[in-house]
């Protein structure tokens, strides 16, 4: 059987591939949905790769186009004639979105793609695989490995620390407000989970706070020499020590220090030691071509914490084989994502309301609780550009984590657990609206009053949502074969 866009003729996997699921024929035996909100300059690179899917059967494909004005429709009708385009006159999100076209969907499966990923060519082959193994009449879900889609260059970071003050507990290094590659701004591309307290300031001149010591990922070139600039400032002048992992075909270059390989292989590591000062200044400095890139993870399934926040299983690890036993787990990532048609259709596939962020990992949990697993299969491998259609830690990525964290304990989770992480959310904001006065007071200045006011945005949103959510919750535990307690079983300890 060929694939192609839509339809096709080329080799499939050469018989060599994974097993097709049970129903694979001359009917397609997949829908991969697509959303997109203003994304013209991101189709083209997930759309080529699909084309180019190499599997043992056809496939449909849809991209829903959430009432972009960046000319996303016209591209679609002039480049990619095989995609049915599913219009919208609204932004739906990601949840409303997608299910604008899943609602629809007669094929045995439907795919779950991002706009801003790229599939490698045996993708969609090695997703759908499962569902024909040995045990696939049990899987309600499959989801595969997603990496970022640069690769990157891995540094250690190691500077002196200070003490804000008792109204800030962190032991401080450098204020960070720029990196550079090659001269292009890569500062909210850079992957430093391990290094920083997050993005602080304004939206659109974020600035990061790192730790003493950790490391950050820089996305770079393939090949080639990389000159890295970094603006920052401190409470002080002092040095600051970067390191990454040597060519290993390559003496040390005159002028480096030897110390540990990032990757703690104890080979000899190239360094710098750089000024910062109290005032923002610029360092520059060379990588030379033969430093390793590597691939991060992005996610390999998901987690749900005790607490009740989901998380992304493997999150910005560096990818050295640590996942590449398919295996089960306890969420699917919304980016990658395979569903049996029919159980989507019986649970109604996501929540409208959730609009963004969480939708998958509510949509999981209702899967599971149908008695249905979900497995994770790292060899159908795609990569993600982070943040592409969203900021990180922008008021409306906050306001969707935040409510949307407490709408799926709701509808989900035990009771004692949705009530715990209810409660908690109001004495919280109080909590910071009083440092947040006591610190303005402190230091003589107008309160910053945004966080607290987008959390009470945030309670207040899910206080007008509770009475539909408490009814999908008395609907979600009639239908249910596996009680909430049980499944409460798979969340994990911070």
């Amino acid at each position: 059987m060929s694939v192609g866009p839509n339809s096709g003729s080329h080799p499939g996997l050469n018989g060599h591939g994974p097993r097709p699921p049970e129903g694979a024929g001359t009917e397609p035996l997949a829908t991969v949905v697509i959303v997109n909100w203003n994304g013209a300059h991101l189709l083209p690179p997930c759309l080529d790769a699909l084309a180019k899917q190499d599997a043992p059967f056809t496939f449909e494909t849809q991209v829903v186009d959430n009432a972009s004005a960046d000319g996303s429709r016209e591209l679609l009708a002039r480049r990619y004639p095989w995609v049915t385009v599913v219009p919208s006159d609204r932004n739906l999100g990601f949840a409303g979105g997608n299910n604008l076209a899943l609602r629809g969907v007669t094929t045995p499966f439907a795919v779950l793609l991002n706009n801003d990923a790229i599939p490698e060519p045996d993708w969609l082959a090695r997703l759908l695989a499962p569902f024909g193994a040995a045990g696939g009449n049990r899987l309600g879900a499959v989801t595969g490995k997603v990496v970022f889609l640069p690769r990157f260059l891995r540094l250690t970071f190691s500077a002196p620390t200070f003490s804000p003050g008792p109204h800030d507990p962190r032991e401080l290094g450098v204020r960070i407000s720029s990196v550079t590659v090659d001269g292009r701004e890569v500062l909210r591309e850079v992957l430093w989970e391990k290094l920083t307290f997050g993005a602080e300031g304004p939206p659109k001149a974020p600035f990061f706070w790192t730790r003493g010591e950790g490391e950050l990922c820089v996305p770079v070139p393939e090949g080639g020499p990389v000159t890295i600039g970094i603006t920052w400032a401190a409470d002080t002048a002092k040095q600051v020590t970067l390191g990454w992992e040597p060519d290993p075909d390559s003496e040390p270059e005159p002028g480096t220090e030897a110390g540990t390989g990032a990757a703690g292989t104890g080979a000899a590591a190239p360094s710098r030691t750089l000024p910062v000062g109290a005032e923002p200044s610029t360092v520059t400095f060379t990588v030379d071509a033969g430093a390793p890139r590597v691939d991060v993870i992005n996610n390999v399934g998901g987690i749900v914490l005790t607490d009740g926040y989901g998380a992304d299983r493997g999150y910005q690890q560096i990818d050295t084989g640590q996942f590449d036993n398919a295996e089960e787990v306890f969420t699917a990532c919304g980016n990658g994502m395979a569903m049996r048609t029919e159980l989507g259709h019986d649970l109604g596939w996501f929540d409208d309301d959730f609009f963004l962020y969480y939708e998958d990992t509510d949509l999981s949990w209702r899967i599971r609780s149908r008695g249905y697993q979900i497995r994770y299969v790292p060899d159908a491998v795609l990569r993600h550009v982070h943040s592409a259609s969203s900021v990180e830690w922008s008021p409306l990525f906050v306001f969707h984590t935040d409510r949307n964290r407490l709408l799926m304990l709701t509808k989900d989770a035990t009771a004692r657990t949705a009530l715990r992480a209810v409660a908690q959310y109001p004495l919280t904001t109080a909590s910071i609206a009083v440092r947040t006065v006591r610190q303005a007071w402190r230091a003589r200045s107008r309160p910053a009053v945004r966080p607290t006011v987008l959390r009470v945005r945030v309670f207040s949103s899910y206080l007008r949502l509770l009475p539909a959510m408490l009814r999908r919750r008395r609907e979600i535990g009639a239908a249910a074969t596996e009680r909430r307690v049980s499944l409460q079983s798979w969340l994990v300890e911070r």
